[in-house]
């Protein structure tokens, strides 16, 4: 959930520029189009994918009434159904596209699940919708390998843009959400300033931030922007990591995002549903830009680049009718964001990237890229399981609505409830669609839980809850050795930590990245280890910050088919070795003296894993190469 070094919270942009054109007016306004025959010939900008980037991106170039900017999106746009706007309520398996990688040789070679959205509003629309930012150093690590403008300093005046009409508002109603950010007064605000903005934060309710560390601090905040971050009205009280010696964190969004803390989701305040790149940079402007045009349920094939290296337009096909080639003009670029598992593939067949791979497959070279589909990388989560006394005795037939509120018959308050008790679920949601407050507010499904690959076993296939609450822990915080594991991390070989055949130029970037991170390693503020528990059974250990490198390479000149996935999981060394110093944090997490009350213990691995090898060899078993974060 915290940033990788090469960028989780952005999708990378490749801006290719092309000729530059007289702009044609557009005769409809901005909305879904039904078929290409609506479209114009060309637009200033065509942008390959409605996701997250490719929405704001669209959203702020068509601000200038004189630019043109088509979207061409592979999902349909989402039907405002309950799995996209209520917490807790699964996202449509229809949202999602889903691939495998190569068998894991550092997972027992068990192939594993490439998870991405496909819908308008992209992975926003279905995630689990935790919304947080990482810690200073994070970002700090993107300009120092080569990105200036990207650092903390200069990326949060953005994160906490603000017009002073809405802070006086919050300053008079307090942290009243209801009354606050009422959507007359926020529209109210909004239309005076015009500038701008792109976070409205909303701070917990202060009953809610008296009863736990939620700090309600709008410093590091904007409040007046389209993507809407606030606080379920319910939190499940089982933050317990103080009792190890993990401090809590009320303010994780001010350059510092460690330790244990109550985070924000992409929650709207006042009618408490999610918040997408949809409901942000899309619906608000549909049928009022006459600009914005939104080509949805067809797949970019290929970029046309002229001799001069412009490109020139897109060609592209419909997914009901594969074959039929359509070709559209760019006046201006072609913005590719199609999301971490295409966007690579659709580079190399246009005829960009490793110039070997792309003549052994009959695709002409239009610029030799050798780092095109290498720094493929995602953070490997073990799901873990527990029981306590009162899970193991009450079954899904004993357990009453009653008894989910009696903390005396199961004083374990968990989200398991939402599969072992149906009527609890419904008197839950009722309540919520009656006055968006209940307990399932604080659920939320982590991305694509039920929606792998069939053919992947184990914890993929795995649906499962999870809350607010969560642990971000420092290398420090983890264990004591871990000035140990950088000196190891230091004398690894990293060309075989590479895939095979990686350019010398990606053997380079790789070794700037290992040194950034490491000292990332031996910061106390910035985060290795993540712990998502709200109090069931499974419980998410995810490495965040890996130091291995996968790759996503075309095996095919067809940009239909799938490329191949490679995720090399653990095929750095000292990733192992960080895992396992997770694991035995965990441990020490689940023997707290608050879990004694309810006889918490490890269920899977199980208590009988001991040593670092038994421990080892059970990661790499139950281990998935995903937490749904691929970047590269």
């Amino acid at each position: 959930m915290t940033p990788l070094l090469a960028g989780s919270s952005l999708l990378l942009l490749f801006l290719l520029h092309s000729t530059l054109l007289a702009a044609q007016p557009l005769e409809t306004r901005a909305t879904v189009v039904d078929s290409a025959s609506s479209l114009k010939d060309g637009y200033d900008y065509v942008v390959i994918g409605g996701g997250t980037s490719g929405l704001t991106v669209a959203n702020r170039l068509t601000e200038d009434a004189s630019v043109s900017v088509l979207v061409i999106e592979y999902g349909p746009l989402d039907k405002l159904e309950p799995g996209v706007l209520v917490p807790g309520v699964p996202p449509p398996a229809e949202y999602s596209r889903n691939y495998q990688s190569v068998p894991q040789p550092g997972l027992n070679n068990k192939p594993q699940a490439v998870n991405s959205a496909a819908v308008v509003g992209g992975g926003t629309v279905i995630n689990g919708m935790f919304f947080n930012r990482g810690s200073a150093g994070d970002y700090d690590n993107w300009a120092k390998l080569g990105n200036p403008g990207w650092g903390w300093k200069d990326l949060l005046p953005y994160f906490k843009k603000v017009g002073p009409r809405l802070r006086a508002l919050y300053l008079a109603f307090g942290t009243n959400v209801h009354t606050a950010l009422s959507p007359g007064n926020a529209r109210q605000c909004r239309r005076k300033e015009a500038h701008p903005i792109s976070e409205t934060f909303t701070p917990a309710p202060k009953a809610l931030s008296a009863q736990y560390p939620i700090s309600d601090d709008l410093g590091p905040h904007g409040t007046n922007g389209p993507v809407q971050c606030s606080f379920p009205q319910y939190q499940y009280p089982v933050l317990t990591w103080n009792a190890i010696g993990v401090p809590s964190n009320p303010q994780p969004n001010d350059g510092r995002a460690v330790d244990a803390l109550y985070g924000t989701l992409s929650l709207t305040a006042y009618n408490q549903s999610r918040c997408s790149a949809s409901t942000a940079y899309y619906r608000p402007i549909a049928g009022k830009r006459r600009n914005f045009h939104l080509l949805t349920l067809h797949s970019v094939t290929k970029i046309l680049i002229n001799k001069d290296k412009r490109a020139t337009g897109v060609q592209y096909v419909s997914r009901n009718d594969t074959k039929t080639v359509l070709t559209v003009r760019a006046r201006e670029e072609v913005i590719v964001a199609a999301g971490a598992p295409r966007s690579p593939q659709l580079l190399q067949v246009s005829g960009i990237g490793p110039r070997k791979l792309l003549k052994s497959l009959g695709i002409e070279v239009v610029q030799n890229l050798p780092g095109v589909g290498y720094n493929f990388q995602d953070q490997p989560a073990m799901f873990a399981s527990v029981t306590s006394r009162a899970s193991s005795n009450l079954t899904s037939e004993r357990l009453t609505v009653e008894d989910a509120d009696d903390y005396s018959k199961y004083p374990f308050p968990s989200p398991d409830w939402y599969f072992t008790n149906q009527s609890w679920v419904a008197q839950q949601l009722e309540i919520y669609y009656q006055n968006r407050t209940g307990k399932t507010l604080a659920f939320r499904f982590p991305a694509y839980p039920s929606q792998a690959h069939p053919s992947t076993k184990g914890p993929d296939t795995q649906a499962y809850l999870s809350g607010t609450t969560v642990a971000f822990l420092s290398l420090q915080r983890t264990t004591d050795q871990y000035q140990k594991i950088i000196r190891s991390a230091q004398k690894a070989d990293l060309q075989k930590a590479l895939p095979a055949g990686a350019d010398k130029t990606v053997l380079e970037g790789y070794r700037a990245q290992q040194s950034a991170i490491l000292a990332n390693y031996a910061s106390a503020d910035t985060a290795v280890f993540e712990v998502a528990f709200l109090g069931g059974a499974t419980v998410p250990l995810v490495l965040t910050k890996p130091l291995s490198r996968g790759s996503i390479l075309v095996n095919s000149s067809d940009a239909l088919a799938d490329p191949v996935f490679d995720y090399r999981t653990f095929q750095h060394p000292a990733d192992m070795q960080v895992f396992i110093e997770m694991f035995k944090k965990f441990r020490q997490f689940v023997a707290a003296e608050p879990w004694k009350a309810v006889g918490l213990k490890e269920a899977s691995p199980g208590s009988s894993v001991q040593g670092d090898q038994a421990i080892e060899a059970a990661i790499r078993n139950i281990t998935s190469s995903t937490w749904s974060h691929p970047v590269g």
